[in-house]
Order: structure tokens, then C-alpha cells, then sequence
């Protein structure tokens, strides 16, 4: 699992803009995304989906976080407080319980795991489009 990338921008970078297109980019696949800027060059972006309610039973829930510092030209990004609640909640019950809790659980930890790449390259994609 990635735990963060840097990547060289061109002069003239806005992080604004480009926090504001990430957003919008995940806004459209039905995450819920907030945008939250720290001065002219910090800001952190929040993830989910599909998180809460019967999801968290489920374990298909998707979350992340990304701490965005630019300084020059370049771009640090960093990933935290990963959505693994509900993936444990969904083992534990469908181990004890019944078995569909337990294999969607592995499902959400299968895309769980893939989201930080997935995220990593689609940031890549946009900063090298602006």
C-alpha cells in the first residue's frame, strides 16, 4: 500500500485549483469529498464512500485521507486514517455469525487496499494535466 508520492510541478502551480479538480474528479465515481486548505501551501483532502449504516456492517466502505504540501515545485502527498473499521466489524460478525458479512468485509478490504494507488496515480494524472 502506498503511504504517500512527490511529484514536480510546473511554475506557477495553484494548489487550490488542483485540490478543487481532484475533487470534483472523485465527486463524480459518488465520494463524498471535502477540501480543507491551511495556508498557500497545505491542504488536506478526505475520501469516502459507501461508509456508515449497513456499509460499515458490510465492510464496503471506502476512506482516505490526503495531506497535500507544495513548496517550490514540489508536491508531497501523504495518506492517513484509512476506512478499516468497518472491515473488522464485518469479520468479526461474519465469522460469528453468518458468512455474507465476512466476505464482503474481504471485498472492502481488497478495494480498501487498492485505493491509495488508484488515488496516487489519478493525483498524478490531474497535476500533470494543469
Amino acid at each position: 500500500m502506498a503511504n504517500g508520492f512527490v511529484l514536480n510541478v510546473r511554475n506557477g502551480f495553484d494548489l487550490g485549483m488542483y485540490c478543487q479538480n481532484v475533487a470534483q474528479f472523485y465527486q463524480t465515481q459518488g465520494f463524498v469529498v471535502n477540501v480543507a486548505m491551511f495556508g498557500p501551501g497545505n491542504a488536506q483532502i478526505s475520501f469516502d464512500k459507501n461508509t456508515g449504516g449497513i456499509n460499515t456492517l458490510l465492510g464496503l466502505g471506502i476512506g482516505l485521507k490526503a495531506n497535500i504540501m507544495f513548496n517550490g515545485n514540489a508536491l508531497s502527498v501523504s495518506f492517513t486514517d484509512a476506512e478499516w473499521t468497518g472491515k473488522i466489524v464485518g469479520l468479526v460478525v461474519g465469522w460469528f455469525l453468518c458468512l455474507i458479512p465476512f466476505i464482503t468485509a474481504i471485498i472492502g478490504i481488497i478495494k480498501q487496499s487498492d485505493f491509495p494507488k488508484q488515488l496516487q496515480n489519478d493525483m498524478t494524472m490531474i497535476a500533470s494535466n494543469m
